[in-house]
């Protein structure tokens, strides 16, 4: 009875704390030889997350999404060094996606 319960909650445990977190990859691009007034620039950041149970999705347009908003938050100016981050984040059963974007936008 008592290896029952022990068994019981180490199961539970498991459960219920067993997330963990991945770092898939990370892209940087280059920045334009050309243009020399990098110091101007002013950082720009965009996030999107996928939900995913079980392998079933429902959004999968997530990274055109991060991109699209990475290009809105610098209207009328380029965007250098861009930085892309793919993670995923597990839980019981289901796990998000992760894309993290940033660069430096030159007005």
């Amino acid at each position: 009875m008592r290896l029952n319960k022990l068994i019981f909650f180490s199961l539970l445990t498991f459960i219920f704390v067993g997330c963990t977190h991945s770092l898939h990859v990370a892209h940087v691009s280059d920045f334009s030889p050309t243009f020399k007034e990098y110091s101007k620039g002013e950082l720009v950041k965009a996030r999107a997350e996928q939900f995913t149970v079980m392998g079933i999705v429902t959004d999968t347009n997530y990274v055109n999404d991060a991109y699209t908003k990475l290009l809105a938050s610098c209207s009328g100016g380029s965007i250098q060094g861009i930085t892309t981050q793919y993670s995923t984040s597990h839980g019981f059963f289901s796990w998000t996606n992760v894309i993290d974007m940033q660069g430096l936008c030159i007005r």
